[in-house]
């Protein structure tokens, strides 16, 4: 059975959140997903930011809300969206890959649209490399609005997609 739970900051920290498990999780996803796409070296580095209270990135401001499926105790899904003027933004968005392809990234994806957010539209950022991910929002409606660099790292840069979906 999967659960979906919500939890939004508050004065800096996600209340309840389960960050050593958040971070767990996380680490693992990038390995599955992005060793191969990026290389080891890269991603054990991005891994190594997951140290730091904001996750590497992940939780980067005060008005975030994470949201994340469990199966049991295992968190098996994560998304992180905020709403910042007429757009709402994803990012932190994985699925387990024992999971992918079972409905999770559409619920997930669902969650957010039916937040009561009053934005007019929902975007996010996607690296060229992740072509599972670029299809799987395509399907859901996006549409490729802007091309460019996401900095990975510090001096490190990888071509991305700037994807949106129109919400109003």
């Amino acid at each position: 059975m999967l659960e979906l739970v919500e939890f939004d900051c508050k004065n800096g920290q996600s209340v309840g959140l389960p960050r050593w498990r958040l971070r767990s999780f996380l680490a693992t996803c990038w390995r599955e997903t992005y060793d191969e796409q990026l290389g080891g070296d890269i991603t054990s580095a991005l891994i190594a930011t997951l140290e730091d209270d904001g996750l590497g990135g992940i939780l980067p401001a005060t008005d975030e809300r994470v949201v994340l499926v469990f199966r049991g105790r295992q968190i098996v899904g994560s998304c992180v969206y905020a709403a910042r003027g007429s757009v709402a933004y994803v990012w932190g968005c994985y699925i387990s890959q024992a999971v992918q392809r079972s409905g999770i990234g559409r619920r997930l994806i669902r969650h957010v649209l039916c937040a009561g957010l009053s934005t007019e539209r929902l975007q996010v950022t996607v690296l060229c490399a992740s072509k599972g991910a670029i299809a799987f929002y395509q399907s859901l409606g996006f549409a490729v609005v802007k091309r460019g660099e996401f900095e990975l790292l510090p001096g490190c840069n990888e071509p991305a997609l700037i994807m949106e979906l129109a919400t109003a």
